[in-house]
Parts: C-alpha cells; structure tokens; sequence
C-alpha cells in the first residue's frame, strides 16, 4: 500500500482524518487494506492488469468478463475523464467531462473499478511535497441526463474511507441552474472538511485562483492548446511483469529495506531527547528516500503500464512531466523535491 510513499506521509493521513486519534486512525488503515485486498483488489487485479488486461478482458468469449473489459475500455478512450497538469499549489489535475457520462452506459462494477484505476493513477503522479489531488468537474453542456448518484457515492467512499487527504480542491465548473438541488443533496453525504474543499466556478477568471490560465486547456477558455487523446496499449509493454524471478529478486530486496526502515524507526523512538536522535533521524530519511527509488525499481514488474506512461508523463524513475515543451522532468509535479521527513510527526 506504501509503494513510493514516505511511510510517515501515508501514515499522517490517515492520522490527520482521524483527528490525531491513534486508535481510530489504526482501525481506518487495517479497514483500507482489507478494502485494498479482498474488496476492491486494487494491487492484485486492478493495476496489475490495467488497460492492457482491460483490452485483453474486452475480446474474452466470457460475457461477463467482455462486457467489463469493453465498459472499463470505454472510459478510458471516451476523454469523459483523464489526468493532465498542475494547479497553482503544483497538485496533478483530474479533469471530469460530466456531460460525456450516461447513467447505464456502463455496468457498476466497471465505473467502481475505473474510479479506482483513475485514483491509483494519480497516485503515480504524486511526489513531495505534493500530497493531494485536484478534481475538476466540468459541467458545461450538463443535463439530468448526466447524473448518476451511485457512482458519486462510491467516489465520496473512496476518498472518505480509503484515501483520505487526498484531495487538495474540487472545482465544479460552469454549474447550470439545475445543479443547485442536486448538489444540496450531494453535500448531506460529505464530511465537512471534504466539503469545504469544494468551490464553484462559473468563468476562467474565477478559476485562475486555482489554476494559472497557463494550464487552464482552451476549451475552458484557457490558454491550454491540449486535449485529450487516447494512446492504445502496445503489445509487449508490459513484459517485465511476466519476469518472477526478477520480481522476486527486487522484492527481497525491498523487504530488507524496510527492515532497515522499521529499525532505524525503533532506535529514533528510543533515542528521542538523546545526542543520537538527529544522526538517527537522517539515516531514517536516507531510508525513506531509498524505499521510494526502491519502487520505481519494482514499479515495471507490478503495475501495467497506462497511457501516461506511453504518452511520457510518467517517466522511468517515477520522473513525471505534464509540459514536455516548456520543462524538463523533475521528480514531482513542479514542486522542489522536498522528501517528507520525521520532523513532520513531532
């Protein structure tokens, strides 16, 4: 569940949802990791499969397993939703076309299990000190015809339960008139700290608080010259994955580390106050930083390549890069690559 994450950053969200309560916070990421495993299978199955096994699932003689692989498909090619570019506060951006989605279009299971693909994914484009996520819902050309309540239950779900302090601001955009009542009904399911992350924008200007009209794409009257445009999956991709014994290989690797890790952590504890505590420290976040380049290591091996991946955002290393012609790549989304370190949990 840690992947390249600051062990320490994982842990404050869970800590920060839970008010700092040690107890609730614990019981909230063994709930997380039992969703992770048995519910959702979001390692096993999701990405592990991606698009690649989506597109495999889709041609199945199985009638079942067709109709999620071309629903999950679907999605992904449609540009209904799709991750591209910073805000101002450098967090990667999701955009959210609402009036390209129809309720009934695709099968429940589809939507839950391309919400969390698109989750996992942003993930990806992580890095610190950048910690969370911007959500953009465009509802230009919106109309009950694009509402569907379930789908937005499971998303509130998600981010509530499963990963919490991931979202940094949700920007509904171009709100029609219609939007007033369902979005009253929305908000009685919200926490109110999620929902005070939530802010209307009905014009570009209004927008430029969040997003520098730079990155703001044109068809939102921005100066973006960007859209949306799906790259297939190109055989053989992801052939790492089919190498066991090089997995195997990094794997053991990494659990050496985090025993080292989980050491350095002890002896930090226990030396707190001493003349030790600082050396032990820097040693931990050497640690840290080792466990997160570690990952992008092992990253072939577990995850399928996605079409940031083919179309060069995310880059070997974990190297992530949104505007190839004004920048060259830097470890996180635009922002100094400042590690989370044991300072943050004082």
């Amino acid at each position: 569940m840690v992947k390249h994450d600051h062990p320490d950053a994982l842990a404050l969200r869970f800590l920060r949802a839970r008010k700092w309560d040690v107890d609730k916070a614990f019981v909230m990421m063994i709930s997380t990791m039992n969703w992770r495993l048995t519910e959702m299978k979001v390692d096993e199955e999701i990405m592990k499969n991606g698009e690649e096994g989506a597109l495999e699932a889709s041609q199945s003689a199985d009638a079942n397993t067709k109709k999620l692989g071309q629903d999950f498909m679907a999605q992904a090619r449609s540009g209904k939703t799709f991750i591209h570019g910073i805000d101002k506060a450098g967090r990667p951006i999701c955009m959210v076309r609402v009036r390209m989605h129809r309720q009934g279009e695709q099968c429940e299971e589809s939507l839950e299990k391309y919400t969390v693909f698109l989750i996992e994914t942003c993930r990806m484009v992580l890095a610190p000190p950048i910690d969370t996520a911007t959500i953009v819902f465009d509802m230009t050309g919106f109309s009950m015809a694009n509402m569907d309540y379930t789908p937005v239950k499971f998303m509130i779900k998600c981010f509530e339960a499963n990963y919490p302090e991931s979202l940094g601001a949700v920007l509904v955009h171009k709100a029609p008139w219609v939007f007033q009542g369902i979005w009253k009904i929305i908000k009685g399911w919200l926490d109110p700290v999620v929902a005070s992350k939530v802010h209307f924008t009905n014009n570009v200007k209004e927008m430029e608080e969040f997003i520098p009209t730079s990155h703001i794409l044109k068809e939102l009257d921005g100066q973006e010259d960007w859209d949306y445009k799906y790259v297939e999956p190109v055989a053989g991709e992801n052939d790492k994955m089919k190498d066991a014994a090089a997995r195997d290989a990094l794997l053991a690797g990494r659990e050496e580390l985090i025993s080292q890790y989980e050491e350095a952590t002890l002896q930090w504890i226990k030396e707190a106050g001493t003349d030790k505590e600082a050396g032990i420290k820097v040693q931990r976040d050497e640690l840290a930083h080792k466990l997160r380049d570690d990952y992008w290591k092992l990253d072939p091996y577990l995850r399928a390549k996605c079409v940031l991946d083919r179309t060069g955002v995310i880059r070997d290393g974990g190297n992530v890069e949104f505007y190839p012609k004004t920048a060259t790549a830097v470890p996180t989304n635009g922002a100094t690559n400042v590690e989370t370190s044991a300072d943050d949990v004082d």
